[in-house]
């Protein structure tokens, strides 16, 4: 009896160490979402999405928890990994189209991706501010990309030392808040924002937040005119990987 209890004992660890290696290799196969390009889409409206991850080229259906939302799967194939970094933002992507309904609230939308070899869950950003497609040329204060407040900008930094400009008008005295939904949400981006006055010279500027490499600006303007905000990446990177939703507001009027 003493030894028996011994053997069963000493099994242990062995059994346990087995079913921690058989876990972490399932684990290896299971599918994963790292991100949608864009990271959101507006109530109300139907888009075109690549939902990029690991393990999802044999995707059979993609479902959110929404009934309200129409998805169609149109197709899926390798996406191209240029910053050799596969683990963190994917490799097979897939491409649907959704449609939102009008009613929906800001915020984050689930969705599942169903596969032969599991479920992969993710989200999809919702806002209810006006949405706004940045568009290039805008890499500098001539061309800049003019936006009014508040809004959101689906955005991507698309290259190697890409920068995007917008300009705005504001008047003294209003405070202003901008921020960078990237890093939090997928994306590859490690954004840097930069606010200009009108005659180019700096008033604002933020890298990171607390948590987050995505970046954050508050401030309350100083004059009335024209601002640039410029949002780059730190490390000059860019690429199809490296979207990011932008958002700007108004909180407090002169």
């Amino acid at each position: 009896m003493r030894l028996l209890a011994m053997l069963t004992v000493s099994s242990l660890p062995f059994v346990i160490g087995f079913a921690s290696g058989q876990d972490k290799k399932d684990k290896k196969d299971e599918p994963r979402v790292t991100m949608t390009i864009p990271l959101g889409a507006a109530p109300g409206t139907t888009s075109k999405l690549i939902v990029r991850g690991l393990k999802l080229d044999k995707a059979k259906t993609v479902r959110f928890e929404n009934e309200k939302v129409v998805v169609k799967l149109l197709k899926g194939g390798p996406a191209g990994v240029p910053d050799k970094n596969p683990d963190k933002v994917g490799d097979p992507q897939i491409e649907v189209e959704v449609t939102l309904p009008k009613d929906l609230p800001s915020g984050k939308l689930p969705f599942v991706v169903q596969t032969p070899s599991g479920e992969a869950k993710h989200y999809l950003l919702v806002d209810t501010l006006p949405l706004v497609k940045e568009k290039e040329p805008n890499d500098g204060f001539k061309q800049a990309q003019p936006i009014i407040l508040p809004c959101v900008v689906d955005g991507l930094i698309e290259r190697q030392r890409d920068v995007d400009v917008f300009r705005f008008e504001g008047k003294a005295g209003e405070r202003v808040v901008f921020e960078v939904l990237a890093a939090r949400h997928g994306s590859g981006l490690d954004s840097v924002l930069t606010l200009y006055d009108a005659a180019g010279q700096q008033i604002a500027g933020n890298d990171d937040q607390k948590d987050t490499t995505d970046s954050r600006i508050e401030i309350t303007l100083p004059a009335d005119g024209a601002y640039y905000l410029s949002l780059v990446d730190a490390h000059d990177q860019g690429g199809p990987e490296h979207p990011y939703r932008l958002t700007g507001r108004v909180v407090e009027k002169r």
